[in-house]
């Protein structure tokens, strides 16, 4: 099957997709192919280029397809002004999100505009995983249902993938407001406040997008997350810092930054130990064991959730992530072996 194409400003397509990037161009290439990739929704893709110092105009040039469209910011305005610049530039009625390391499966935004067209829901998101720059898939677990998000979504970011997995209504854009442009790191989260007060997000539980980890991404900044969080906290007092911290903590071990790991745990101690807090009393060690247990605990639905991708994947009649790809090699039986990507 043939993706859909929009060869002229005439045609409106189903989705506009917007990529902001900076000096990623190693990175972008893939990306851009996993959303012209798509199949049953067209795609009208606007890369803003914020001021990139790289190759970046001549890799976006390169693909030669005019359903792709280059806006370019001559001094860095960062990465919310650039989600803004491609909201006032999108065509289509629906605007999807794409970081420009991340990464889609061909059926993301159809099952998306499935999933939206069956709930009425003007906002929405995906199932994700976890991918190295190898694009092996390091973790994942299956995304909380919708009533879910709304419940905790004032406490912690519970939307996964970041923006990658989002899809909007842009009319809605106007009512909610768009990303702050004083925030960076957390502006989604701010975002997704304020489209939860519009209206409850669809889910596609599927894992149709990929987020991808290599240690120099924005939601790695420690330093201007925690400048943000108060941003955050004024608009949702439930924010939870205590839970901040521990994502945090978690990123760091990640990238094997265990001195940032320890802090930030610590961090996260020290607010559990307030009084009424329900983590109350647990220590350091105690906190960082209980990561492997909740694991096990998953595992069972990590096991579903990843059957889902091989499914996505690897259907006879769906395309692999990138145009021209192999079948999925056979699946593998634990979590650290499974590919996103076959080489």
């Amino acid at each position: 099957m043939v993706p859909n194409t929009v060869s002229d400003t005439s045609q409106r397509a189903d989705v506009s997709v917007v990529v902001p990037t900076r000096n990623r161009s190693h990175l972008l290439p893939l990306t851009l192919r996993s959303v012209l990739a798509q199949r049953g929704a067209s795609v009208d893709l606007i890369v803003v280029d914020d001021a990139s110092t790289d190759n970046t105009a001549s890799t976006v040039m390169a693909l030669k397809d005019p359903r792709v469209r280059m806006v370019r910011h001559d001094l860095s305005r960062g990465v919310s002004a650039s989600r803004n610049r491609g909201i006032a530039e999108a065509r289509a009625d629906w605007v999807a999100f794409l970081d420009d390391d991340d990464l889609w499966a061909p059926s993301k935004l159809s099952e998306q505009l499935k999933a939206q067209r069956h709930t009425g829901a003007v906002w929405g998101y995906t199932g994700h995983v976890n991918v190295n720059i190898d694009n092996r898939v390091t973790g994942g677990a299956p995304p909380k249902p919708p009533a879910a998000v709304m419940a905790e979504l004032p406490r912690q970011n519970v939307i996964p993938g970041g923006c990658s997995g989002v899809i909007v209504d842009k009319r809605v854009l106007a009512v909610s407001g768009v990303f702050n442009e004083a925030l960076q790191p957390l502006a989604d989260w701010d975002l997704w406040l304020r489209l939860a007060e519009v209206g409850t997000p669809a889910c596609v539980a599927e894992p149709l997008t990929a987020y991808r980890v290599h240690g120099h991404q924005m939601s790695l900044n420690a330093a201007r997350i925690e400048e943000e969080f108060p941003v955050i906290a004024a608009r949702s007092p439930e924010a939870d810092a205590a839970v901040l911290f521990r994502y945090l903590a978690w990123w760091a071990l990640r990238v094997n930054n265990h001195r940032d790991a320890v802090r930030f745990f610590s961090r996260a101690f020290a607010v559990d130990r307030q009084p009424g807090r329900f983590g109350a009393g647990r220590s350091v060690g105690q906190e960082a064991r209980r990561r492997p247990l909740q694991g096990a605990l998953r595992r069972k639905g990590e096991d579903a959730h990843f059957a889902a991708l091989d499914r996505a994947r690897c259907s006879s009649t769906r395309a692999a992530w990138p145009p021209g790809a192999h079948e999925h090699r056979t699946r593998a039986r634990r979590l650290g072996q499974r590919r996103v990507l076959p080489r």
